[in-house]
């Protein structure tokens, strides 16, 4: 497959060379191209002059790249009807190309034509490697002065929080005030998730959800109590768990229905789906797993500290809560006590995209690619950080999206 798409790519850019004949003309190169790498992308900008058709080419290569000499590249991509800013890979000549290599050097370069004429002089090679997202973050727009508990992402950023406080957002910077259909009572939301549509949750029992992230209804939970934390198995299987050990499910997000087993009355304040099951998390180290949202057993935790978060990636469950206390599993049942989090601030909740991000108290940040070794990253931001999400959007690329007290919130892509 890869000789295929080399191959591929090589015959595309001898067809670019080519032209396509007519009466149109080379152009000059962009003299200002720039490139920004991301998580499995990069995105390319230089100044657009009118009538002028842009193509990019770029190479998994260190050294000087030309339109000629991409032709003769093992793998060498060319992205036709390019427009400022540009992100690659996205969409080549209606397929999509795999994600950018994440350490690996790329590089770049740009020409173009006129009315359909033969490309003109390449501008000059620009270099990027593409890093995982994570250690550089960006602070968004202030979303409202209420403090944001839950964020998800499906079409949109969705964020919500104390006050009955709704938020929704294309980039996870700039952030819009959506309706709360229980704007007379406002009561608190804790989490929020998307698996084919939206639901939050919060104080009293509440469900909100939506398929558009715009129009919200209120469902019926079944429970009074207080709801903390939501997950989906992304086929369209929600949990819900909260105060008392509470746990409800849904299939769709419209019905909720009261777990069945549940072998704790501890508060809960975390859940997700991997590898097959649920595993949700609380007080006094409780940790519980389930295979349909409705039966649970309990599982050792190995601590009694209370574990505030739990995210599954790269084939491994990872909780964390109070003094950085941190626990691991491969299958969900057996759970490892593993040395601390090195932290003085509390962490509130954690999410995978690429790697392990946990966020907490203070604007604290830390990563890990495999959940067992954290580096502390800077936020820009000392707001208490109290929910993140991961996201891979429409071009492969991962980024994340964190949000707190009083508005804050920050992204990293």
């Amino acid at each position: 497959m890869k000789r295929l798409f080399a191959g591929v790519m090589a015959i595309a850019a001898v067809l670019v060379l080519a032209g396509c004949g007519g009466a149109g003309s080379p152009a000059s190169a962009p003299a200002d191209v720039t490139v920004v790498p991301g998580d499995g992308y990069a995105t390319a900008s230089w100044t657009m002059s009118p009538g002028v058709d842009y193509w990019i080419f770029y190479a998994p290569t260190s050294g000087n790249l030309t339109p000629e000499t991409c032709s003769s590249a093992i793998v060498c991509v060319t992205k036709v009807n390019a427009i400022s800013p540009q992100v690659l890979p996205g969409l080549v000549n209606g397929a999509i190309v795999p994600p950018l290599v994440n350490g690996a050097t790329y590089s770049f370069t740009v020409n173009g034509r006129t009315n359909g004429g033969p490309g003109g002089p390449g501008s000059a090679s620009v270099s990027a490697v593409p890093r995982l997202a994570g250690a550089q973050w960006t602070v968004g727009t202030s979303a409202g002065s209420n403090d944001l508990r839950g964020v998800t992402y499906g079409t949109v950023f969705v964020a919500v929080g104390a006050g009955g406080a709704m938020f929704s957002s294309t980039d996870g910077a700039a952030w819009t005030a959506v309706t709360n259909p229980l704007a007379s009572t406002n009561p608190n939301l804790n989490a929020a998730v998307y698996s084919g549509n939206y639901v939050a949750a919060g104080a009293g029992g509440v469900i909100l959800f939506s398929a558009d992230a715009i129009t919200w209804t209120q469902q019926a939970s079944g429970t009074t109590r207080d709801l903390n934390a939501l997950a989906s198995n992304g086929a369209g299987g929600y949990v819900a768990v909260g105060a008392n050990g509470t746990i409800i499910s849904s299939n769709g997000g419209a019905i909720w229905t009261a777990a069945s087993t549940i072998p704790s009355s501890n508060a809960l304040y975390g859940v997700t789906f991997g590898n097959g099951i649920f595993v949700a998390v609380g007080a006094g180290g409780t940790l519980l797993t389930s295979s349909d949202g409705n039966t649970w057993q309990a599982a050792a935790s190995n601590t009694s500290l209370d574990l505030k978060g739990v995210a599954f990636g790269a084939g491994t469950f990872v909780a964390l809560g109070s003094a950085g206390t941190l626990v691991t599993s491969t299958d969900g049942v057996t759970w490892n006590l593993q040395t601390p989090i090195s932290t003085n601030r509390a962490l509130n909740t954690l999410t995978f995209g690429r790697q392990f991000v946990a966020v907490g108290n203070g604007g604290v940040i830390f990563t890990s690619a495999d959940g067992l070794a954290w580096q502390l990253q800077s936020s820009g931001v000392s707001d208490n950080l109290y929910a993140v999400t991961s996201y891979t959007n429409s071009f492969s690329g991962v980024g994340y999206s964190a949000v707190g007290a009083t508005g804050r919130n920050v992204s990293s892509i």
